[in-house]
């Protein structure tokens, strides 16, 4: 099980050993045409020259292939403190950057972890595939806090255009990995892998360490829904058929498409569908509707009144509202938290 810090990767400042790789070249460049001046009475081949070159530098010691005289000494000492000294260079930079990305990976690690056990009410997404990074994408967007579990990223930048996500590599059919994600505290599961086996073992583990967990999971095949109803899933979602069902809509009604794509898409105008839980002594308790007048007031329109877990829908201006009734409304963030703040005030 790894804990990956998506923030890391900008943070390390890794030094590129450019300068001494290209001193090394140089050396040995002019060592290999200084050896070939110096044994020019000799049979020497460019081959005996850079095997000169190359024994010096790397401190072997063998034999000198040909004779050298005191220059040749002279010019052989230069070369191997200088060979040696960039081929050392260059090993101490490999070496400070290993070291540098253990000690950062550890750091993110023991950060990460905390984050981790602080989360509350959270998001656990399993998979992170196709529809998984679609998921992943949204959650971030919305800025919902959330875990990602995926067994393998197959690139080291899968997930770096999210850099504040917490992500574990680990396989979610083990209950210490989901443990680890908080599985315990979290509110609700997102099961995106496209294996429905593994799917239905993870939505029993889920279960098992957290019961009152909502999970959403992903069923390609039809046959599959019934066991993943059965193992215990709150929603299944066909993502073929949702995608089929919207290629459809598109021809039949695409204005209406457009309306509702532009209209809940990400952005400050943008609309959003809130759940709205009416706390007790709350001023709006006991009143109706149309009294609180909230669409021409705010622009919020409540759609559903959930009361007793029976939906009202699309409910009259002479509703009255009880303590306790959920509240689904629609319209810009700003618009709902407006009004979420009155009906805070007490009476």
């Amino acid at each position: 099980m790894l804990i990956r810090n998506t923030r890391s990767a900008e943070n390390i400042q890794l030094k590129k050993p450019y300068l001494p790789t290209l001193l090394l070249i140089i050396i040995i460049i002019i060592s290999t045409i200084g050896y070939d001046i110096l044994w020019a009475d000799y049979d020497s081949t460019i081959l005996d020259e850079l095997y000169m070159t190359f024994i010096t530098i790397s401190t072997i010691g063998y034999a000198e292939i040909f004779p050298l005289d005191p220059v040749g000494r002279v010019f052989t000492i230069i070369v191997a403190m200088l060979g040696i000294g960039s081929l050392f260079y260059i090993l101490s930079i490999m070496m400070e950057n290993l070291f540098a990305m253990q000690f950062l990976n550890i750091r993110s690690k023991k950060r990460m972890t905390k984050k981790i056990k602080k989360l509350r009410d959270h998001v656990i997404l399993v998979g992170y595939g196709r529809v998984g990074k679609l998921a992943a994408n949204e959650l971030a967007a919305k800025k919902i806090e959330f875990v990602l579990i995926d067994e393998r990223f197959r690139k080291p930048d899968d997930i770096k255009d999210n850099p504040d996500i917490l992500a574990v590599e680990g396989d979610a059919t083990n209950d210490e990995v989901l443990q680890y994600a908080g599985i315990s505290r979290a509110k609700s599961m997102i099961i995106a892998t496209a294996n429905s086996a593994t799917t239905v073992f993870i939505i029993l583990s889920a279960k098992v360490l957290n019961p009152g967990l909502f999970v959403v999971a992903r069923a390609d095949e039809d046959s599959a829904i019934s066991k993943m109803k059965m193992a215990g899933a709150d929603r299944i979602v066909n993502p073929y058929s949702i995608g089929g069902q919207r290629l459809a809509n598109i021809v039949i009604d695409p204005y209406m498409v457009e309306f509702f794509e532009k209209g809940f898409s990400s952005g400050e105008e943008s609309l959003v569908m809130e759940k709205i839980i009416i706390p007790p002594n709350s001023r709006w308790v006991n009143n109706t509707l149309g009294g609180l007048d909230l669409r021409k007031k705010s622009g919020v329109s409540i759609l559903v009144v959930i009361r007793d877990n029976k939906p009202n829908l699309n409910p009259h201006g002479d509703f009255v509202i009880h303590e306790g009734d959920q509240l689904v409304a629609i319209g810009t963030q700003e618009q709902i938290s407006a009004i979420v703040g009155v009906m805070m005030e007490v009476e």
